[in-house]
């Protein structure tokens, strides 16, 4: 449930290779121009205008963080239990976001009923298969919605586990490095047609046809039980404003990693880091947002 960043704070880059090999790990670093920080800031705009409505089906243990996330953001979470109402609310929602977490047989058929009705209507389906890998409950539930969703966002070891390798986890938090899950990725977003976000100490994105690096965040990050998940509610937000989905969640990595960044100014433990973290989100500081992607060239 964590989006398992190990590392100190670092600078931020983002690399930009035609085609990432695990064995071109070695990059050379590139700043980020002003014109992606203003299409991340136009993107936020479109969430801050639109209040996009996120329905959410998710996890007890981390519902506050991403419904409180979301708020931060300008959107508005909305969680439901009943199957009875779903129909009605996919139908006034922007994006469903499905959140393997607390996993149960009832949880999977609602979820499995909304990613369905989801895509009848064309609503983005955002799909966090936590703990993949961890149990074969885990990995055939996740493996079951992988279809029937646009983007999955997950550690190392879970998305390794999504595309039929054996990972190495404990429980919800990955063992595998960023670098190992890269291939599988591409795998994934290539056979599936889907876009994958691996989240750790650095992030990935891809389509299968583009791809990109991120560095951004705090070490702190993984020791808050549910930045993970709101980590992919972010995603579920900008993907519900932004019709060219790869870049909502370019965009949303990146927003949520230099937030972390600019939250580890000033917060230096773990509970002070969870409420700068939502205040950050609400009210970034675009000029350390461009420092930190520029840093790196000085």
């Amino acid at each position: 449930m964590q989006p398992g960043r190990s590392r100190d704070i670092l600078p931020g880059i983002i690399t930009r290779p035609a085609q990432i090999h695990q064995a071109d790990l070695v990059r050379e670093a590139t700043s980020w121009d002003v014109l992606m920080i203003n299409q991340i800031k136009s993107t936020l705009d479109q969430v801050k205008q639109n209040k996009p409505l996120v329905l959410c089906l998710t996890n007890y243990v981390t519902m506050d963080l991403m419904a409180n996330g979301l708020l931060a953001l300008g959107a508005v979470p909305l969680m439901s239990e009943s199957r009875e109402e779903l129909e009605e609310l996919i139908t006034i929602s922007q994006a469903v976001y499905i959140n393997i977490g607390t996993l149960s047989h009832a949880f999977m058929e609602r979820a499995f009923i909304s990613a369905k009705i989801a895509n009848i209507l064309n609503k983005p389906v955002i799909l966090d298969p936590v703990g993949a890998g961890a149990s074969k409950l885990r990995t055939s539930a996740a493996m079951e919605l992988l279809p029937l969703a646009d983007l999955i966002r997950g550690n190392a070891s879970e998305i390794i586990a999504l595309n039929g390798a054996a990972s190495a986890t404990k429980g919800v938090e990955s063992t595998d490095p960023v670098q190992k899950a890269i291939k599988s990725a591409q795998s994934l977003a290539q056979e599936h047609n889907k876009i994958i976000v691996i989240s750790g100490p650095e992030d990935f994105v891809t389509d299968g046809k583009q791809e990109q690096i991120l560095t951004f965040g705090s070490h702190l990050m993984p020791l808050i039980t549910g930045m993970g998940c709101t980590m992919t509610a972010v995603l579920s937000a900008f993907m519900a404003c932004n019709p060219d989905h790869f870049q909502a969640a370019l965009h949303a990595t990146a927003y949520f990693g230099l937030c972390g960044q600019l939250t580890h100014q000033h917060a230096k433990a773990p509970a002070s880091f969870r409420h700068a973290f939502i205040d950050n989100l609400f009210n970034p500081d675009w000029d350390f947002f461009t420092h930190a992607t520029k840093a790196v060239d000085n």
